[in-house]
C-alpha cells in the first residue's frame, strides 16, 4: 500500500455553477499531463470539448493542461475528487484498489464557489466510487444521504446551508465503462447536465 495526497485539490473558475466529482487520480504512470483525468484513454476532455464546441489540440504537457483549464472556465464547471489522501495498492489506477485516508472537503468548495448548485457524479459503482465516498464524506459532517437506485442519471440533492445542491450520478467516462454506453449518449448526458 503507498499513501498518496492528491495532487490538485481542486480547479474552480470563476462563477462555477457545477462541480464535477471522481475518486482519484490514476497512477503517475498512466497520466499524459499534470490535471485532472490524465490518462488518455479516458474520455472526460473529450466529452467536454464537445460540449464546449471545441477540439482538443494538445495531447500533453503545460499546453494540455491550459487548455483544458480554458475549457472548464468556458463551461463554467468546477472539478475535484472525493479522496484527498488515499492508500493505494498494487500500483493500481482501479477504484477497487483505493481506500481514503482523507476526503476532499467539499463543503469548502461549495463555500468558496457560492454559484455552485449541482454536483455530478463520475464514478459510482464498486466498492469504491465518487458516490460512496461522498455518502461517507456527508455522514462524517452528520448528514444522513442516500441516492436512489435506477438508470442513469440518478438525482438526488441535499440542503447545504441556505442552498439546494442537486446530485446527479452519470455513467464513468472511463475506457473501462464506455462498453456501457456510446460516446454520444456520453456526450448527450453530461451535456444535459452542465448546460442549463
Amino acid at each position: 500500500m503507498q499513501q498518496e495526497l492528491h495532487p490538485w485539490n481542486w480547479f474552480a473558475p470563476e462563477n462555477s455553477s457545477v462541480l464535477i466529482v471522481g475518486t482519484f487520480p490514476p497512477t503517475q504512470r498512466n497520466w499524459s499531463f499534470d490535471f485532472f483525468y490524465p490518462n488518455k484513454n479516458n474520455f472526460f476532455w473529450r466529452v467536454m470539448a464537445r460540449i464546449a464546441g471545441t477540439e482538443l489540440h494538445y495531447p500533453s504537457g503545460e499546453s494540455a493542461v491550459e487548455e483544458r483549464k480554458n475549457l472548464l472556465r468556458k463551461l463554467q464547471v468546477a472539478i475535484t475528487d472525493m479522496g484527498q489522501h488515499i492508500l493505494r495498492s498494487d500500483n493500481s489506477s482501479l477504484d477497487e484498489n483505493l481506500s481514503v485516508v482523507e476526503y476532499m472537503n467539499i463543503f469548502q468548495i461549495l463555500d468558496e464557489n457560492p454559484g455552485i448548485r449541482k454536483i455530478i457524479f463520475t464514478s459510482s459503482s464498486g466498492k469504491e466510487s465518487a458516490v460512496r465516498w461522498f455518502n461517507l464524506f456527508l455522514a462524517s459532517k452528520e448528514i444522513k444521504h442516500r441516492f436512489p437506485t435506477g438508470k442513469r442519471p440518478i438525482k438526488s440533492s441535499f440542503q447545504y446551508q441556505d442552498r439546494t445542491i442537486e446530485l446527479v450520478v452519470l455513467y464513468s467516462t472511463s475506457a473501462r465503462a464506455a462498453n456501457r454506453i456510446s460516446f454520444d449518449n456520453l456526450v448527450e448526458l453530461y451535456q444535459n447536465e452542465i448546460i442549463v
